[in-house]
């Protein structure tokens, strides 16, 4: 895992954990990358949405890497919310607050649901949709969720227990997969016990699927579980060179060319 602690620690010395609080009350915090340069002024940004269990440093290489090449992007860590819709709205008032009329999203686990759940309600917003471990129904989760209501009260211990059974546990052999399990069980430290108890609500948080549609076309859609298929469950590091070289696949594709 040294390596990813490596990157890890000279990506958070040379770039700025930022927060914002929007008017209804939630502070977001996030890293901002490439940003205001003349190569990507007038296009939308890449925005970078954790699952349960990661946080915006999980995609420090993607950051790095693609602001390298000219890209603005940006990985958000959400607030304590515990619905959907709060959570909708208040990324919605995250992007109001940047200033941020259109971006790409690409979202992992729970972040790609609560990105297909904000395309659905703001398509005017997204300009594509890009996903790794992605689902689009949360009834299998929370019919396995007898302690769904008492998420917000539960010690902190136990909280953490519910988070890390979500981990692999068939035998990992790969190198990489287990440097990179590694890490996102470090990351999970660095959560709260609200933090943790909110992102297992709205993991779990029974949903009519009947009730949202996807209205984006196919061609704005990438799912990159489909092209890597050795990534493990956190191909964004295990795998960050395929994935970044995906994003930047998928970003010229819907639009995103950078002039040198």
């Amino acid at each position: 895992m040294q390596a990813l602690t490596d990157s890890d620690r000279a990506f958070v010395q040379h770039v700025p954990r930022q927060r914002v609080t929007t008017y209804d009350g939630n502070t977001w915090e996030y890293f901002d990358c490439g940003k205001h340069s003349p190569q990507n002024a007038g296009l939308p940004p890449l925005v970078c949405l954790p699952g349960t269990s990661g946080s915006p440093r999980c995609f420090h290489l993607q950051l790095t890497a693609l602001a390298a090449k000219g890209y603005r992007v940006l990985a958000v860590q959400h607030p304590v919310v515990w619905t959907h819709e709060e959570w909708i709205h208040s990324f919605d008032r995250f992007l109001d607050a940047l200033g941020l009329e259109m971006v790409h999203i690409y979202g992992v686990s729970l972040g790609a649901y609560l990105a297909q759940r904000y395309a659905s309600l703001y398509p005017h917003r997204v300009a594509s949709l890009v996903m790794t471990q992605g689902f689009c129904d949360t009834s299998v989760f929370s019919a396995n969720a007898p302690w769904l209501k008492m998420l917000p009260y539960l010690p902190d211990f136990y909280v953490r227990k519910l988070m890390l059974e979500r981990f692999p546990k068939q035998a990992v052999r790969d190198p990489t997969h287990l440097q990179a399990i590694d890490y996102m069980v470090e990351q999970v430290q660095k959560l709260s016990q609200q933090e943790i108890a909110s992102r297992l609500t709205l993991s779990t948080q029974p949903c009519d699927v009947a009730s949202w549609s996807l209205s984006l076309p196919d061609d704005k859609i990438t799912f990159i579980d489909a092209m890597i298929k050795s990534g493990g469950d956190f191909p964004f590091l295990s795998r960050h060179d395929e994935v970044t070289m995906y994003l930047q696949v998928h970003l010229r594709a819907n639009g995103a060319f950078i002039v040198a």
